[in-house]
């Protein structure tokens, strides 16, 4: 696969993990893809950083690179929802977002 489709790819797939944060969050999803630091829409971007390593099996530096964002950034939010499913709950609701991610069809 060409670069350039594989970028689009991610974007895309990073889209589609903010738009499912933000609607599983009762979020606005320009508020959540934007730099709003409302903690609802910064724990949904963080959930979707998330979603996208772990659901879409993107690394770190894809996932920055399709947000405009530091791999570290990525990074960072991937350790806090980590450090989230301690709580069951928690960890029931982002494992149903994960697979929802994992089993969104990929056109051959």
């Amino acid at each position: 696969m060409r670069r350039i489709e594989k970028a689009a790819r991610d974007r895309a797939r990073t889209q589609l993990a903010m738009a499912m944060a933000a609607g599983a969050m009762d979020a606005v999803v320009d508020e959540v893809v934007g730099d709003s630091r409302a903690p609802r829409n910064v724990l949904a971007r963080q959930v979707a950083m998330y979603i996208a390593s772990v659901g879409f099996g993107m690394s770190y530096a894809r996932v920055g690179a399709a947000l405009g964002r530091d791999r570290s950034t990525v990074q960072h939010a991937c350790r806090v929802v980590e450090d989230r499913r301690d709580d069951p709950a928690f960890d029931r609701w982002i494992e149903a977002l994960e697979m929802t991610a994992s089993r969104a069809p990929v056109m051959p």
